[in-house]
């Protein structure tokens, strides 16, 4: 489904709203106002026995007579709007989930008889994602209602019953899910899918109501799909954490946010790193008391995560929060050096120069002074302007950390800067020694190819 046709739905979710749909009437009147009484025993009744048909035969009955009693009601016209978008939304997905099971199912008579099967061809059509029915609708529902003016039965009443017509709804959209999947295997959407509604109808960025879910679906087991469809699939972590710690109280189970975030940010690293980096500032955020140790480790794991990911300027940046928050700690130079790797990975060659010599000097960074030298010197090499300092570099890193492969390069840069003088002798002897000395490193591979032209160079003079 193409985009346009994503705002198509968009369209008719808007006209849908502003006509409405009616919901059932009561019969039962008071005999001196002739007003109809709900009857919110009865519904109660209905609702605590888990009698859906019966509890929304009546909750229609009585929230058409509270529309009566509140006419112009901005609260319950909200109400009434967001429930006639959910009816459409939802059909829509079960429409989708229902055609591509009955087309599939079409196909099983053809299949049984075909023995060629083209490799790699996915069954599924294409269905338009859980995610996009709710990117293309959140706008719809994201006015909360506020409901004035009435009764505390009444406002019971419409929490249980608003509830229940999104249940009613999740469950049908379930079926259709549950359809397909028996049908194509590969289809594991159904968990996102249900989950459409329940997301668009939270106001509540600190809670996450687990009622409007299929019953079936308000098992432990089934709420560490939709944790890890939240996570996932929405991209929402703190949803993904309000559910996956439900799941651990239905359990009896400890639950630590910090815990969960942690491992919900290794979910996404590779796949996702922005919202991997969400759940680690989570987890930085649920840290206890801000402890230190716990909020240094997790923002060393946000510079990892950021140079796995390439994305070398928001690694520097948060290597530079670490050293700039806690210049003390003993890690300080370690993020020092984080922050000089990541500019040097992203070719930010004048920002490493402007102060490396002052990190040089500090006494903190003596642990990671060869690698701090070696990055002055790949950043003054690729400037090319200041041959003086250059030499005068690498003569100081072969001198004092010469035994350390982390000069192999310097090596090779000198070996072929005498290749271009020419320079042959001199250039084959540190050719030798960098093969000779550093052989596993990839600039003794690069040296033993240029031993070999330069031998095949002298056979030939």
């Amino acid at each position: 489904m193409g985009k346009s046709k994503y705002n198509h739905l968009f369209g008719l979710v808007f006209v849908i709203i502003t006509t409405g749909i009616g919901f059932g009437v009561s019969s039962t009147e008071d005999s001196q106002t002739g007003n109809k009484i709900p009857d919110f025993a009865a519904f109660q009744k209905a609702f605590e026995t888990s009698d859906d048909s019966q509890s929304i035969s009546l909750g229609d009955s009585i929230f058409s007579e509270l529309e009566k009693k509140y006419k112009g009601n901005l609260g319950l016209d909200t109400i009434k709007s967001k429930l006639t978008a959910a009816e459409f939304l939802a059909g829509q997905m079960e429409s989708q989930l229902s055609k591509m099971t009955r087309k599939l199912m079409l196909t099983v008579p053809g299949e049984l008889f075909n023995t060629k099967k083209k490799g790699g061809e996915s069954k599924l059509l294409l269905i338009a994602p859980a995610k996009s029915f709710y990117e293309t609708s959140v706008v719809i529902f994201s006015k909360p209602p506020i409901v004035d003016k009435l009764g505390s039965d009444e406002k019971k009443f419409l929490a249980q019953y608003y509830n229940l017509k999104l249940r009613i709804l999740t469950s049908a959209i379930a079926k259709a899910g549950q359809a397909l999947s028996v049908t194509e295997p590969t289809f594991k959407g159904t968990h996102d899918y249900v989950l459409v509604l329940p997301l668009l109808h939270h106001s509540d960025k600190n809670s996450f109501n687990i009622d409007v879910l299929p019953r079936w679906m308000q098992q432990p087991e089934q709420l560490d799909i939709f944790s890890d469809s939240c996570l996932l699939h929405f991209g929402f972590s703190s949803y993904a954490m309000m559910i996956a710690k439900k799941a651990a109280q239905l359990k009896n189970e400890p639950f630590s946010e910090i815990d969960f975030y942690k491992t919900a940010a290794k979910k996404c690293w590779k796949s996702y790193p922005n919202i991997a980096a969400e759940c680690l500032r989570r987890a930085i955020d649920s840290a206890p008391n801000q402890e230190t140790e716990t909020v240094v480790t997790l923002r060393f794991e946000l510079v990892q995560l950021w140079l796995d990911s390439e994305n070398y300027a928001l690694a520097a940046g948060e290597a530079r929060k670490i050293f700039e928050a806690w210049p003390n700690h003993k890690d300080s130079s370690k993020a020092i050096w984080f922050y000089y790797y990541a500019l040097s990975k992203g070719d930010n060659t004048d920002q490493v120069l402007t102060d490396i010599d002052n990190v040089l000097a500090d006494k903190r960074c003596d642990v990671y002074k060869a690698k701090l030298m070696y990055i002055k010197w790949r950043a003054l090499r690729r400037k090319q302007s200041e041959q003086t300092r250059i030499e005068a570099l690498e003569y100081q890193l072969l001198k004092e950390y010469g035994d350390d492969p982390i000069v192999a390069p310097v090596l090779l840069a000198r070996a072929t800067d005498f290749l271009a003088k020419q320079d042959y002798n001199e250039a084959y002897r540190l050719l030798e020694q960098l093969s000779q000395k550093f052989p596993s490193t990839k600039a003794a591979l690069q040296a033993k190819k240029l031993v070999t032209k330069l031998k095949a160079t002298k056979e030939t003079q």
